[in-house]
């Protein structure tokens, strides 16, 4: 139980072991210093129970209270933080789910590596990186009130079979499911953006437009999609002629597929398990797919997109 931040201080690594359960007060979460790590070293669970997996969550715990966002601060790994790995893990009902603030060039590769995780109701973001150095696999965010994924300030992201995703419905939400930039909105900064690579996602949510790619054209804007499934419906032609949403340019957009139903278990309640129906059914790369899906699953010979492996959802 934490009230108020709990700090990781310099050169010191908080590890919270598989099982563990933290619950953060109103306006509470962790902060990791300069030169500090957060390890979460949560492993795969066999019951409803999540009985391996590290979960962080607020302090009410009624049922009225289980799916409410915003109730406490949030996961903050401030620049300079390094070597920061998480898995197996469940954030959900804060502000923000994870703040990653700036690469460190003394870590041990991304600054953050992120797997087999699940991000859900923040009323801001779930995660948002400002020129980080991000490497995330299996991991599923959803309900944003904003952005569900936010990657701002140029960076360096890969991200494999994971699902971002955002079906808001506490409010009216204007911000597409993924936001990428090489810029700080409403300011003159600007940094390269390295690299922001999404292999093997679902990208989707409710609206029209779910990312966005805002380039100032001044600093480097690399990024690719490849083998995922993105909702992007231009119903009005807004975007045609710019070159960052040309889909038939294959450097950029790679054997993907537009607009094609998820066809998610619960969308609205966090069920982004996937319908052997689905358009990420089978659209995976299989040679750069992981090699099990969030819940433990082996991928099949022909792979899905996301985080989930398709299952028969009419079978129950």
């Amino acid at each position: 139980m934490i009230y108020g931040y709990a700090g990781v201080p310099p050169n010191k690594t908080l590890m919270i072991e598989a099982g563990a359960r933290l619950h953060f007060h109103n306006e509470s979460g962790i902060i990791v210093a300069n030169e500090g790590s957060l390890q979460v070293n949560g492993l795969p669970s066999t019951t409803d129970e999540l009985e391996n997996e590290v979960i962080f969550e607020g302090d009410r715990l009624e049922p009225v209270y289980a799916d409410v966002a915003g109730q406490w601060g949030a996961i903050w790994l401030t620049d300079g933080s390094k070597d920061n790995i998480i898995n197996n893990a469940t954030i959900k009902n804060a502000s923000v789910g994870i703040i990653m603030d700036n690469s460190n060039a003394a870590s041990n590769g991304a600054t953050l590596k992120i797997n087999n995780t699940q991000i859900y109701n923040s009323s801001n973001s779930g995660l948002i990186g400002t020129t980080g150095h991000i490497e995330a696999n299996n991991m599923v965010v959803n309900n944003s009130g904003q952005s569900s994924v936010v990657l701002r300030l140029g960076g360096d992201y890969t991200f494999n079979n994971c699902t971002i995703a955002n079906y808001w419905n506490n409010s009216f939400r204007q911000d597409p499911t993924l936001f990428i930039s090489n810029i700080i909105p409403n300011t003159d900064l600007t940094e390269d953006l390295v690299n922001a690579q999404f292999s093997n996602c679902i990208i989707y949510g409710d609206r029209d437009i779910e990312f966005i790619l805002a380039d100032d054209g001044v600093s480097q804007f690399n990024f690719s999609f490849d083998h995922s499934l993105l909702k992007f419906n231009d119903r009005f032609d807004d975007f045609v002629g710019f070159p960052n949403y040309d889909f038939s340019n294959t450097t950029l957009f790679n054997q993907n597929v537009l607009n094609v139903d998820p066809v998610f278990r619960d969308e609205d309640n966090n069920g982004l398990q996937i319908d052997n129906s689905s358009g990420a059914n089978g659209i995976a790369n299989p040679v750069t797919a992981t090699s099990n899906d969030i819940l433990g699953n082996s991928r099949s010979t022909a792979p899905d997109a996301g985080a989930y492996e398709s299952i028969d959802l009419s079978a129950g």
